[in-house]
């Protein structure tokens, strides 16, 4: 919810302009002060500087900004409401009021401020980010006074050159290990009481993906999750239980049993994540070396850049998981620490078109030594270690406002410091998609 370009012009206009240098001491503290992020500090220097006999339009506008930093959006408003006759600070101060409105859930004034900032700004940037504020609160409206559900549903044909993933060396035809695939994916959610960022809500989501040849590889899963929203401050908050279950080949693989909790909030333009989801699996009949908990952390961060939207994320998977044992003795960890770190570019280039395309990396280390016994029975003690590299690109074109048509392609590329698990493979897939 933080204004980018407010901090910017406190910045450069208190520590660059005539009328800061010739400021006094106390302004001078609070400019340093506020670079630092110590807000109550910077008030306190401000309000010492007002005091002293300094009434400008500028020191005015810093204390503002300041408070919107300490969240005390009533007393800012006061500030801001004094400068809209300053043609100046006019249009910033506008902004700023449109802000605190919003943070204090006075949507209908913080719409009514954008609006007059978006058609009057001198300012394009500023013009770009009032109507980007307004169409957020527009969908936010759409879906407190509408419909409480919403859901989407997917379905798409594709082709993978290396289904099982075998080591390269492992296919003696590049058609082994090569079929074509048909995927399905539902989402939805139902709102069972409050509002968007206020309430409770179920929600969930299926997949399934059916192989031409290999049924065997035939992947399905279904999740459901009751979550708790609310609003703390400027984080969107998110508290809830999820369960899910795997199947593969048609025999299950895996029973789960998750917390949810995440939080979001804007900085500037950009948006910050955070989440936590401990879990802990129940293998199934064959998959019994899968039980064992999970425990995820998750940070995200997105902002646009004119039409494009950058998103960098970081996950962390920590697994305590059973292990394999084979009647020989030899024994198989299942149980990685992963460090998975993407970025991905969307670009909406029009109203109908969107391109996107992104890298993963993903660096796994295996907690425990697996033992294999050789055909002429040595025994070799290792830990499994690997990098996978993933990137992809693809389309989507809007028919309509509910109706698409996309396509993707995607290659992943994993590297082991045991070859056997060593492979590449690339799938491209076409499909449309429709929104409820």
């Amino acid at each position: 919810m933080r204004n980018w370009l407010t901090d910017i012009a406190l910045f450069v206009l208190m520590a660059f302009s005539p009328v800061a240098l010739m400021a006094g001491d106390s302004f001078s503290e609070g400019t340093e002060a506020f670079k630092q992020g110590k807000y109550r500090k910077a008030l306190k220097s401000f309000e010492a500087e007002r005091e002293s006999g300094n009434n400008s339009a500028k020191l005015r506008y810093n204390i503002g900004v300041t408070l919107m930093k300490l969240e005390r959006f009533s007393e800012a408003t006061l500030y801001f409401h004094g400068l809209l006759n300053t043609p100046r600070w006019r249009d910033l101060a506008r902004y700023n009021l449109a802000l605190a409105a919003e943070l204090g859930n006075r949507e209908l004034a913080a719409a009514k401020h954008y609006r007059f900032v978006r058609t009057n700004a001198a300012s394009e940037n500023l013009r770009d980010m009032a109507d980007r504020r307004l169409r957020l609160l527009a969908e936010g409206n759409r879906g407190e006074d509408s419909k409480p559900w919403l859901a989407m549903l997917s379905l798409s044909a594709g082709h993978d050159d290396n289904a099982y993933a075998l080591q390269n060396e492992l296919l003696s035809d590049s058609s082994i290990g090569a079929d074509s695939f048909a995927e399905l994916f539902a989402w939805g959610q139902y709102r069972l009481s409050g509002k968007v960022n206020n309430g409770w809500r179920v929600h969930g989501y299926g997949f399934g993906r059916k192989y031409k040849e290999y049924e065997n590889l035939d992947l399905a899963s279904v999740r459901t999750a009751l979550s708790h929203d609310r609003r703390w401050g400027s984080w969107n908050t998110e508290l809830g239980l999820a369960a899910e279950l795997v199947t593969l080949g048609g025999e299950s693989v895996s029973q789960q049993a998750q917390i949810l909790s995440r939080a979001t909030r804007n900085w500037g333009r950009a948006q910050i994540t955070v989440a936590y989801s401990p879990g802990y699996y129940f293998g199934g009949e064959e998959y019994a070396y899968l039980e064992g908990w999970r425990q995820r952390f998750e940070l995200g961060w997105q902002r646009p850049l004119f039409s494009v939207e950058t998103k960098l994320f970081y996950r962390y998977d920590d697994n305590d998981r059973e292990g394999q044992e084979k009647s020989a003795g030899d024994y198989y960890s299942y149980s990685p620490a992963r460090h998975t770190l993407s970025g991905t570019l969307d670009w909406k280039f029009s109203p109908k078109w969107n391109l996107s395309t992104g890298v993963e990396y993903r660096r796994s280390f295996y907690n425990e030594n697996n033992r294999i016994t050789d055909n002429d029975g040595n025994v070799e003690n290792y830990r499994r270690e690997s990098d996978r590299f993933r990137s992809w690109m693809g389309a989507k074109y809007r028919v309509t406002p509910k109706f698409s048509v996309s396509g993707k392609y995607q290659h992943i590329d994993n590297d082991e410091n045991r070859n056997v698990y060593t492979y590449d493979k690339g799938e491209f897939s076409f499909g449309i998609g429709y929104t409820f």
